[in-house]
This record gives structure tokens, C-alpha cells and sequence, in this order.
């Protein structure tokens, strides 16, 4: 009996919820359909926020908030946690570039009184939190105001981020999944990513469990490129185990 459309596309994100990926010819076999129909589907469903299109199939899409304001609220202990929890792999001395967000954030409220580091960041609350730290020092980057993410962005802050060579870069991300890499969902902000990464000798991404496994618009970098992964327990350990084989550290806070 041939399910109707709603009903398979609900059906359709269930089997992605419970499999964390979809191809269109295996679904087209499980639904005994067409792959055009599958794949009018998942144009529908992407369309709708609901999965990420990608070549052949899908992904579970990242459902953070991208206002600032709004993921403030969100996971705020767990951010407190992944945030001590990075700066315990930090080493006095160090040149650390810090990206914007509110996960980034904790990690200067978490830095010890006494610890001596040099942090480069285009976040407007990173800059004001260094600013009331004892000895840290601070280097803001400018460029357009990205007023939702309360950052800087633009070519001037990927052009000054290009001349820095980073101990390590600390990274947010929207969406962190093996094979689809570190994603965001923004073009300017994931350049400006692009650029902290670029020539960082430790790249720490600081990510909540729940966007673990799932996908955004836009490339920032493969998930090799990572050396660590600050998370929390809740994360899925099938997804951890597949960072963990490309040679990723796991550390859950």
C-alpha cells in the first residue's frame, strides 16, 4: 500500500533521526518509490529546516538558535563545563585565537586569575570578559558588526586573522558530524572561521552534545582538522567513536 506523501516524509525523518544518515536509493527501496520522489522529498523537507540535503541523501540538520541573545539560554551549565574543561588544555604563554559565541565565552570566564595568555577574538563579550581579567592579555580584531552573533565579520576580520599564527584556535561550531565536517550557518562567519583554523597548530572545538552528528549550510573545516573536541556526556558515543578513528581527543566536560 503506497504511503501518502506527509506520511512518508514523516517516516522518512524518523528512519534519519534513528539512523543519523539517508541515502535516496536506499530509501527509495525501503518506501517502494521512485528516487525522484524521495528526492522532491527531501528537497521539501530541507526547504523546511527540518534535514540537510547533501550528495545522495541527507543529514540531520543543527537546530541551535542563531540569534546570541537566545543561545545564551541554551545549555548554559553545559557550556560552563566544556568551557573549563578547554582551558585545561591551554598552557600559560600560549597565543590563542577565540572565536564568538557563547560557548567560547566560558572559556575566558573560566581562565584562572593568575594565567598569563595572549587571546585574539572578533567577540564583542570575549573582548569585555578579557578586559576585567587580571593578566590576560587581549587583542580585539575588527571589521562589519555581525549584530546576531555580536562579533565582528567581514573581509577585514578574515584578512587580519590571516596574519596570525595561532598556538591554538578555539572554535564554535553550529554542527560538528564525521563526514560532513565542521559546519555553520553563515558565509561570512564561516570564512572567518576558515581563517582562525587556517594556520592554528591546535584547533579545539567546543560543542554541546546535541549538535554532534548533524550538519549547517556552511564549511568551516573537515573534521580531521580538529585535534580536540570539548563536548558534553550527552553526546551520542557512536558519533564520538567515528571522531575519535580521525584521530580526534575527546574530552567530555
Amino acid at each position: 500500500m503506497l504511503m501518502l506523501t506527509a506520511e512518508r516524509q514523516r517516516a522518512l525523518l524518523e528512519v534519519l533521526q534513528r539512523e543519523g544518515k539517508v541515502l535516496a536509493s536506499g530509501l527509495s527501496r525501503r518506501f517502494g518509490v521512485s528516487e525522484d520522489t524521495i528526492r522532491r522529498d527531501l528537497r521539501e523537507l530541507d526547504k523546511a529546516g527540518l534535514l540537510q540535503r547533501v550528495h545522495g541523501g541527507a543529514l540531520p540538520r543543527s537546530s541551535i538558535s542563531v540569534e546570541y541573545s537566545s543561545r545564551q539560554k541554551e545549555s548554559t551549565e553545559a557550556k560552563r563545563r566544556i568551557g573549563a574543561a578547554a582551558v585545561r588544555l591551554l598552557h600559560p604563554g600560549e597565543l590563542i585565537a577565540l572565536d564568538a559565541g557563547t560557548t567560547s565565552l566560558a572559556v575566558i570566564e573560566n581562565l584562572p586569575a593568575d594565567f598569563a595568555v595572549t587571546v585574539v577574538t572578533h567577540s564583542l563579550p570575549a573582548a569585555t570578559a578579557l578586559a576585567e581579567h587580571p593578566v590576560a592579555e587581549g587583542i580585539v580584531i575588527g571589521g562589519r558588526l555581525f549584530k546576531s552573533a555580536r562579533a565582528s565579520n567581514g573581509v577585514a576580520t578574515v584578512d587580519a586573522y590571516r596574519l596570525i599564527r595561532p598556538d591554538v584556535c578555539i572554535l564554535g561550531a553550529a554542527a560538528v558530524h564525521p563526514e560532513a565536517g565542521i559546519t555553520t550557518f553563515d558565509a561570512e562567519e564561516a570564512e572567518v572561521k576558515r581563517a582562525m583554523v587556517a594556520y592554528a597548530s591546535r584547533v579545539i572545538v567546543l560543542a554541546t552534545g546535541e549538535k554532534l552528528g548533524t550538519v549547517s549550510s556552511h564549511l568551516i573545516a573537515p573534521a580531521g582538522r580538529v585535534t580536540h573536541l570539548v563536548t558534553d556526556r550527552d553526546a551520542s558515543p557512536e558519533v564520538l567513536q567515528q571522531l575519535r578513528e580521525l584521530g580526534i581527543e575527546i574530552v567530555l566536560a
